[in-house]
């Protein structure tokens, strides 16, 4: 296949994922970057960088930032999930062809902190928005942001570094998107362009293939101060001066965090930005510029089958529709400041979609609590289905808007279509639509057999790589009793894996930037991937007159870890007896499940169900004879070799590196963070990890506020392990 062959089809690809922009960078292009944040630093045989962008829906950043930027609003909902999904869609679809891919996660912990071989403070391990700029998509704005010539600066942006030879596109020849018009020094709560507030030589400037770029060298300290650390933008201002212990200071002086839900930021120079060829006004709406649309024509009829389409890619089972004046209780719960008046105005229907809880959710029971995050795994597929229905009618014109969780337009809108034990997610519209309730089918539902469901050759789960079976009779009396804590009349356990990226895993923590962000993504997307599959399974088996639910542990003494947007990461060591009983491997002397084709780097989730189902064969393996690598990469030593048969471990030791990250080389320490040089216990109690906890890094401990995903620990004992070759 040639170059240009291969681009068009990678290209394809990203937009049938959702991608609004699609742009390809070479590596050349980073010959005058720095070498920790160069792609080759994370994939070394790397040739090109695809940069993929989804956009902002332009009414959440008309009503963003108010009444000033600790409020975001509806900002961004759905686009942090969508955008992952995307790049490691991506990604394996590359892997498949043969070419090793690195997809870098579209937001982490930036190394705030100065690292060798970089020039500035605050940087990611990549930038996605200088890699929007080398792909030709756009250029840079005053404000550092990057603007493309399709949305200005409002899209958020993922890569993915690739082997492939593929064909880079021109460098953005158009008319200057920024103009200087200074809207975002003016719109900034910590005036932070002053000049006697920016750094050094004042701005920033660099060449790419001969094009110049420059923006304001602004101290991103002042910007962390919201965006991280999410204080009170009304006290920035008045601080001349801005570094790390400022920060502190800040907060030992009683300068509070201010912090809606799970959300806290928008930056008001963002709000107030517009490239100079798409900006208009309309002050009737917002003081704020607004992007030039096209004239909206899409009617109920054609909008009711898109709707349609985005449900079920969303995995909903049901949409409803309704006209907001059934929802005039919910005004009571916006921000005073908010235009809440000018919002209902501007938006005649909230639409929202529905998916089935597992119905053991709410109910008592250890095997419960350790699946509580099911509903989250449920909201992260919803929420981007919504959101990309929202951009379909943004970009047809129309005016589109997720509303956040606070404001409850979910509830209200269950309450409305009468939906019980369902997770909600909602979007409104000035498009034109009517009243209405209905049902849409998973993916699965309407399959003829519980044979047929479980039969991954058919297509129709294309994330998921192997699935077996076994009877919970096979399991042991303990297993199964704890099983049917969350499906009582359980016969079967349907075991769902994806297989992570080799180069991944192998790269992990080793490559020249000593970065895990792509294994947070991998780890984070596979059990993601592998979850949505279990929940389209469970829908089509109850739909044959099963009972059957998706479950993310299966384990009731298991330690998952913290993890950012899923609530945990599952225990794979705990969970891979599990597996290997349902015949996807055997379980090493490390714990692990290890496959033929996939060594330890399968990540799986499950089904439970009535249906009697023919367990899969077990697979034999075994270690090689004397290997013992695993038990010398552990950092915590909690593997030990006592005899010939399967390593003992220190649960607690094992948890000190994998769950709370407190040894050298996990997440925290590649993001510039400390740890601090305790002794490593061979037995934890809650007392015991609070007080670890709180002797890191005062950026997690204080602004962070961890634990979080960027403790994530690599499992050296797995990335070692040579069935991984």
């Amino acid at each position: 296949m040639s170059p240009e062959e291969l681009t068009k089809l990678v290209k394809e690809k990203a937009r049938f994922e959702g991608a609004d922009l699609v742009g390809i960078a070479s590596v050349s292009r980073y010959a005058g970057a720095p070498e920790p944040v160069r792609p080759q630093s994370h994939l070394p045989e790397a040739k090109a960088v695809i940069v993929m962008a989804v956009h902002h829906l332009d009414a959440t950043v008309d009503f963003g930032a108010e009444p000033n930027s600790n409020y975001p609003g509806g900002f961004q909902i759905g686009m942090i999930p969508k955008l992952d999904t995307m790049a490691v869609r991506v990604g394996r679809y590359l892997e498949d062809l043969g070419y090793p891919t690195i997809p870098i996660m579209c937001t982490t912990y930036w190394h705030h902190r100065h690292q060798d071989g970089v020039p500035f403070d605050h940087h990611a391990s990549f930038s996605h928005i200088n890699a929007l700029v080398a792909a030709g998509l756009g250029e840079y704005g005053w404000h550092g942001m990057s603007m493309s010539y399709k949305y200005g600066p409002r899209q958020r942006i993922v890569s993915v570094i690739t082997s492939a030879p593929l064909v880079a596109d021109p460098m953005y020849t158009g008319e200057p998107l920024c103009d200087r018009c200074k809207l975002c020094e003016k719109a900034c709560w910590g005036e932070n362009y002053k000049p006697e507030k920016l750094l050094g030589t004042k701005t920033i400037s660099f060449e790419i293939e001969g094009k110049k770029l420059e923006y304001a060298h602004i101290n991103r300290w002042r910007c962390f101060w919201g965006e991280q650390c999410h204080l009170d933008m009304t006290h920035l201002a008045e601080r001349d001066e801005m570094d790390e212990q400022g920060i502190y200071d800040a907060m030992d002086s009683g300068v509070v965090r201010v912090l809606r839900g799970n959300a806290g930021y928008m930056c008001s120079s963002f709000k107030y930005c517009m490239a100079k060829p798409l900006r208009t006004w309309d002050r009737s709406r917002t003081k704020s510029p607004r992007r030039i649309k096209p004239a909206p024509t899409a009617q109920w009829d054609e909008i009711k089958t898109k709707l349609k389409e985005y449900a079920i890619k969303a995995g909903a089972d049901s949409v409803a529709v309704f006209p907001m004046e059934k929802f005039q209780e919910n005004k009571a719960l916006f921000e005073k400041e908010f235009r809440t008046d000018d919002f209902y105005k501007a938006f005649k229907w909230v639409v929202a979609f529905g998916a089935r809880k597992p119905k053991y959710l709410g109910q008592p029971g250890a095997m419960v609590a350790k699946n509580v995050n099911m509903a989250t795994h449920i909201t992260g597929r919803l929420q981007p289905g919504i959101y990309d229905f929202g951009r379909y009618l943004d970009d047809g014109g129309y005016e589109a808007f997720t509303p956040w969780y606070l404001v409850q337009f979910e509830k209200k809108a269950a309450a409305l279509a009468g939906w019980e034990n369902k997770v909600v997610a909602s979007l409104t519209t000035d498009a034109p639509m009517e009243e209405c309730v209905f049902e849409v089918d998973r993916p699965l539902d309407g399959l003829k057999s519980a044979a047929e469901v479980i039969d991954l050759k058919q297509g129709l789960l294309p994330q998921v790589d192997v699935c077996g079976v076994a009877s919970l009779a096979s399991l042991g009396d303990k297993a199964a009793a704890e099983l049917r804590e969350l499906v009582p009349e359980a016969k079967s356990l349907i075991v769902l894996g994806q297989g992570m990226s080799k180069r991944v895993v192998a790269l992990a923590g080793r490559n020249t930037t000593d970065c895990l962000v792509s294994y947070i993504q991998a780890n984070m997307q596979a059990l993601r991937e592998t979850t949505w599959g279990a929940l389209d399974m469970a829908s089509a088996l109850r739909k044959l007159g099963y009972a059957a639910e998706g479950a993310i542990e299966v384990d009731s003494l298991s330690k998952g870890r913290p993890m950012n947007h899923i609530g945990k990461m599952a225990d794979l060591q705990a969970q891979a007896p599990f597996a290997a009983a349902a015949g996807l491997g055997f379980v090493a002397k490390n714990g692990f499940l290890t496959s033929k084709d996939y060594g330890q780097r399968l990540r799986f989730s499950f089904v439970l169900t009535s249906a009697e189902l023919p367990g899969s064969k077990r697979v034999e393996g075994s270690c090689p004879e004397g290997c013992r690598l695993c038990v010398d990469a552990c950092p915590s030593g909690a593997l030990s070799c006592t005899d010939c048969g399967q390593y003992a471990r220190n649960d607690d030791r094992c948890e000190w590196a994998r769950v709370l990250g407190m040894t050298e080389g996990g997440g925290s320490t590649t993001t510039g963070w400390r740890v601090p040089p305790l002794p490593v216990p061979d037995k934890l109690d809650d007392e015991a990890r609070k007080a670890a906890l709180a002797q890191k890094d005062p950026i997690q401990v204080r602004c962070y506020q961890n634990p979080n995903q960027a403790d994530t620990q690599i499992e050296r004992c797995m990335q070692v392990c040579p069935f991984n070759k």
